[in-house]
């Protein structure tokens, strides 16, 4: 089964959400146009929200979940749609789209911010996937190197934010005053404005960094994940409606995940090959990638890793940690729980 997918860039998410009546976005898209349906043979169809659809590795099970026709098993005709960010993927899910994978963060300050009806279903990446690079002839080798210099990162309020910030702290760096943090955008944004000198380093996400450093044009600099022990990246959500009127239809779009994510883990070779020709891979740079992330794509439910976005959100005047009752932002039913 293909999968139809759409990308939307900033200009465009706010011209469309802009034409929003009613609390749903006119998206003029295929696939039931922000609204879901039922398609044939009782098929659920509609949109389905996704941060960075194509540039981050913890997106590889929508696309192995359709390259191997598990959504078609499952009764599922999903159009995902691809959003610049979390904050915008949660809004994609406000105007008319009745689940997605955004950051796991902007989810947790959403509810904060008033929509009280968002749930957090089940894992998706549970440890940091971002890493930040330099162009290969850079001078920086470390990050006691970034003193003076400027960093791409994504958007205001973002994990990019978050972990520029706590990071450069703990290496004896003052964001702000050593280092200038620059909002660009996504992935291939933040490498843009590093080739172009706009930037002196650039966040990034496997596969894209794992591309970039192959080909021989990126170097790593430093890996969140060799700082952040207990995160969750990504993770799903509906809205408490939806899971009242349509639970099934979540639980078999779980279904759909776990198994393209044991895909990933059992036969990283056959995975890859899909992945590869659905995102414009090289075969090996997917397999690494997928075989790196094998271990995080887990729908289990970290509540520790969930509570390290809860003080991450805290530090960064985004959440009040008293005021979030994760008891209710979490629905119980539907992916296994680690409690903290």
């Amino acid at each position: 089964m293909k999968l139809s997918q759409h990308h939307i860039g900033r200009r465009d998410f706010l011209a469309l959400t802009s034409k929003a009546v009613g609390g749903a976005a006119v998206l003029g898209v295929a696939g039931g146009c922000g609204q879901a349906n039922s398609g044939s043979n009782g098929q659920y169809q509609g949109e389905v929200a996704v941060a960075h659809l194509d540039a981050i590795v913890a997106a590889a099970p929508f696309h192995i979940a359709a390259a191997f026709g598990y959504y078609q098993e499952a009764g599922l005709e999903l159009s995902p749609v691809s959003f610049p960010g979390g904050t915008e993927t949660i809004r994609g899910m406000a105007t008319g789209m009745d689940f997605g994978m955004p950051a796991t963060l902007p989810g947790l300050v959403a509810i904060q911010k008033g929509q009280k009806d968002l749930r957090l279903v089940a894992g998706a990446f549970n440890k940091p996937a971002v890493v930040f690079l330099v162009p290969a002839n850079s001078d920086i080798q470390s990050i006691e190197d970034m003193a003076n210099k400027k960093v791409a990162i994504s958007q205001p309020g973002s994990i990019t934010t978050y972990f520029a910030n706590r990071i450069a702290r703990e290496q004896g760096l003052t964001p702000g005053k050593d280092i200038q943090l620059l909002n660009v955008g996504g992935p291939p944004d933040a490498w843009t404005a590093a080739k172009q000198g706009v930037a002196d380093v650039a966040w990034s996400n496997p596969p894209l960094s794992d591309k970039l450093i192959k080909s021989g044009e990126a170097r790593l600099v430093f890996k969140t994940s060799d700082y952040v022990s207990s995160w969750a990246d990504t993770s799903y959500w509906t809205t408490q409606p939806f899971i009242d009127d349509s639970p099934d239809v979540i639980k078999n779009w779980l279904k759909a995940h776990k198994r393209a994510m044991d895909l990933i883990k059992n036969d990283v070779d056959k995975a890859a090959e899909a992945y590869a020709k659905r995102v414009d891979l090289q075969p090996e740079v997917a397999r690494q990638s997928l075989r790196d992330a094998a271990d995080a794509l887990n729908l289990t439910i970290d509540m520790a890793a969930i509570k390290e976005n809860v003080k991450a959100g805290e530090e960064m005047d985004q959440l009040d940690p008293d005021s979030l009752d994760l008891d209710s932002v979490v629905a119980k039913d539907f992916a296994p729980i680690k409690e903290a």
